[in-house]
């Protein structure tokens, strides 16, 4: 099945053209089942800032002719080096595919992170693959030499980022420095981190990989072992207690391997923040806050500065102290208040006061501890309520419920009803929520960890705000190619929230040149709609990373009318155990204008369908195929996989009926979809649909070309349009 999904964060590009060996190329035909490219991991996956260097990227599927490379923050250069044409056939799950070289440059001030990588090719554009850019020299491990024990390990220098594979079953790597007595060292694993949201990583019953960390002493005993501290990232400091030669080792902790499991270690002496407190400053303003790390040799305090701040939102910023620079840590600048809780607001007696809108740091510091914030609501009206711990790397799974004093037993109003709790929110463990005051009065916030742990990494920031109509915005939109003069579908689905029922217009911002999207709102009671892209007849072959969102106008909290953007959250398709469909939160969309694909055409009439309620209307389908695609295709409205049905773009009370014909297999080039208007379908004017023509690739991979607009009008029963003057 082809993923295309929802959004955040700041999206931006490389684009740099390669000239390709015309000649050769002419001589190739458009291959069958053109799919996207499956990229897999970088060879390193990890690159120094301020260098540069070539690198390997895998892919299921070639990657000559790329002409972009996109990152999902600017800065990043990286351009195709392959001198001759490769081809690169998919040969399975299992497989690592074949490795592409590119030239990659990455600025001196580039931020230390994991940078999401997109390419675009003048056939296809690709999944997700992670990038590292770190601080430190990269040293690759050294093939075809054994490094699996103490003695055999491979030497390597303090500080340094060490990349590699657990490519087998039963695999350990191990690499040696030489250390002093009282040297503070911290040696970190990027291993589900760089591969977490690659289409194919499965392989048989496992998906990424569980790290295990073991550090030896001189005289090769163990002297530290960590299994999980970034999800299943490992990450081990130790003090060094005398001079010698000490190694550490990284393996699966299920000692399973396979060549996709790339890890990238950084080994350092310098200072390491897991976190500030408080997380957060306010916009224009500067704050004093506490580093909460190892190797800061006394050195925990910093300054947090929002003064010349440009943007608000979490980012990962270093600080410089007496010790060194630290490493990257995420913070907070926001347009709120922000404070520190005391850790004395353990009871709704002590609960701390909110004064919303405000941002408030806490810290578990005990096991079974739980924190109370108390605010004062006004009956009906919305209060938001987002946790951030697990989003930024620390380790709580927190549960938050609004509590008053005056139920016995207290009463707990979350997401508008009682005796209910926040617990987990969408792909993550952080909890976030909506409340609606029964009645004017005091409430109270309380924040736990589900397991009832506690202790020095136990932060969060909580943020409150006043709230009301509201929505978010869901859908299939992580990739599309597009031909010259075609179409393609992507698929949105909002969620309406706190009562909210008012129009939504669909936007999509960044297009590539020569590609419109066409103009769509979803009316009162209409969630779900296609997302129509057209490729000119002349647009040239180019690709850019793309911004969804919806736009509504709302009554604010003063009950003036404001206007809200929400950005689509965007999800990567990720295979899972049986061939299966999986979904994995990212930051990027992709579009590309491409050559031509399996389908050249696909026309529908008629293009204007007006149905009274109970009425139906017959569609006629034609495609075109490209010379080398033979197999058959599937005319649809609803993008299904099996019984899950992942985008809709017909309106409430309007299906496809059971006797259209919706196989188009051999010389079949026509088929009817026809649709069907019950007696509760409720008026709409003009609203834009088009048929989906689905190609498979593989088992579980479409493509989704659609048809011209078909606009479908639904008048009331008496065939009068009420919509029409408005």
């Amino acid at each position: 099945m082809r993923c295309f999904v929802f959004s955040l964060m700041t999206f931006s590009l490389f684009i740099s053209a390669l000239p390709r060996l015309q000649a050769a190329d002419a001589k190739k035909d458009a291959p069958s089942k053109i799919g996207f490219r499956q990229l897999v991991a970088f060879k390193p996956a990890a690159v120094q800032q301020g260098d540069k260097r070539k690198i390997q990227l895998h892919s299921s599927y070639t990657l000559d002719n790329t002409h972009s490379v996109f990152f999902d923050k600017p800065g990043i250069k990286m351009i195709f080096a392959e001198p001759e044409p490769k081809d690169a056939p998919r040969r399975g799950r299992g497989s690592v595919g074949t490795p592409f070289a590119f030239d990659v440059e990455v600025p001196q001030d580039q931020p230390a992170r994991v940078y999401e990588c997109r390419v675009a090719t003048d056939q296809a554009v690709s999944s997700v693959t992670h990038l590292l850019v770190t601080p430190y020299p990269v040293i690759e491990e050294e093939e075809k030499k054994d490094n699996n024990s103490f003695d055999t390990a491979q030497e390597v220098t303090v500080p340094s980022t060490v990349c590699g594979l657990v490519e087998k079953s039963e695999d350990l790597d191990c690499y040696k420095f030489k250390g002093k007595k009282g040297q503070e060292i911290t040696i970190q694993v990027y291993a589900q981190r760089v591969t977490e949201a690659i289409h194919t990583m499965q392989t048989s019953n496992v998906y990424l990989m569980d790290s295990i960390l073991t550090l030896y002493g001189p005289q090769k005993q163990i002297v530290a072992q960590n299994d999980n501290y970034y999800k299943s990232d490992s990450l081990i400091t130790y003090k060094l207690p005398a001079d010698g030669e000490y190694a550490f080792e990284i393996r699966d902790a299920r000692y399973v391997g396979t060549p996709k499991y790339a890890y990238c270690i950084e080994v350092s002496d310098t200072p390491f923040v897991n976190f500030t407190y408080p997380l957060a400053v306010q916009k224009g303003k500067s704050e004093d806050v506490e580093l909460h790390g190892f190797a800061l040799k006394g050195s925990t305090k910093a300054t947090f500065s929002g003064a010349d701040a440009q943007e608000t939102g979490w980012a990962q910023r270093t600080f410089t102290t007496p010790a060194g620079k630290t490493n990257a840590v995420w913070t907070l600048v926001s347009e709120n208040p922000q404070v520190a809780a005391p850790n004395t607001n353990t009871s709704l007696e002590t609960a701390f006061p909110l004064t919303l809108p405000m941002g408030v740091s806490g810290l578990l510091t005990e096991e079974g501890q739980t924190h109370f914030y108390s605010f004062k609501a006004k009956k009906d009206q919305y209060y938001s309520f987002d946790l951030m711990a697990n989003r930024i790397d620390l380790p709580l799974d927190c549960v938050m419920e609004v509590v008053d004093r005056k139920s016995k037993p207290q009463r707990i109003y979350v997401n508008g009803g009682a005796n209910s709790e926040a617990d987990d929110g969408l792909s993550t463990k952080d909890a976030n929520f909506y409340f609606k005051a029964p009645a004017d009065g005091e409430y109270y916030v309380t924040v736990r960890d589900l397991h009832d742990r506690g202790g020095e990494r136990f932060a969060y920031h909580l943020s409150a705000e006043l709230s009301g109509p509201e929505f978010e915005v869901h859908g299939e939109y992580y990739y599309a190619q597009i031909a010259p003069g075609t179409n393609m579908m992507w698929f949105a689905r909002v969620k309406r929230l706190n009562g909210f029922d008012g129009p939504i217009e669909m936007n999509i911002e960044g297009l590539p040149e020569g590609v419109t999207f066409e103009p769509v709102t979803l009316p009162s009671g209409v969630n779900d709609c296609g997302l129509i892209l057209k490729a000119s007849k002349d647009a040239p072959i180019n690709a850019a990373l793309v911004k969804i969102s919806g736009k509504a106008k709302v009554p604010g909290p003063d009950g003036k009318e404001i206007e809200i953007v929400r950005e689509g959250r965007i999800t990567a398709e990720i295979q899972s155990r049986g061939g299966g469909q999986a979904r994995w939160p990212i930051n990027t969309s992709i579009v590309g204008v491409t050559k031509p694909l399996d389908l050249l055409e696909v026309t529908a009439t008629p293009s204007e369908i007006k149905l009274k309620p109970g009425e139906s209307a017959e569609i006629k389908v034609k495609i075109k195929r490209s010379a080398a695609y033979k197999d058959p295709v599937t005319l649809a409205f609803a993008f299904e996989y099996f019984r899950s049905k992942f985008g809709q773009q017909l309106p409430p009370g309007v299906s496809l009926s059971k006797k259209s014909k919706t196989r188009l297999a051999g010389k079949t080039l026509e088929g009817t979809l026809i649709i069907e208007a019950s007696d509760k379908a409720k008026p709409i004017k003009r609203f834009p649909i088009a048929a989906m023509a689905r190609v498979g690739i593989t088992f579980s991979i479409t493509t989704n070309y659609a048809s011209n607009v078909i606009y479908l009008t639904i008048t009331d029963p008496e065939g009068k349009d009420k919509l029409a003057k408005k």
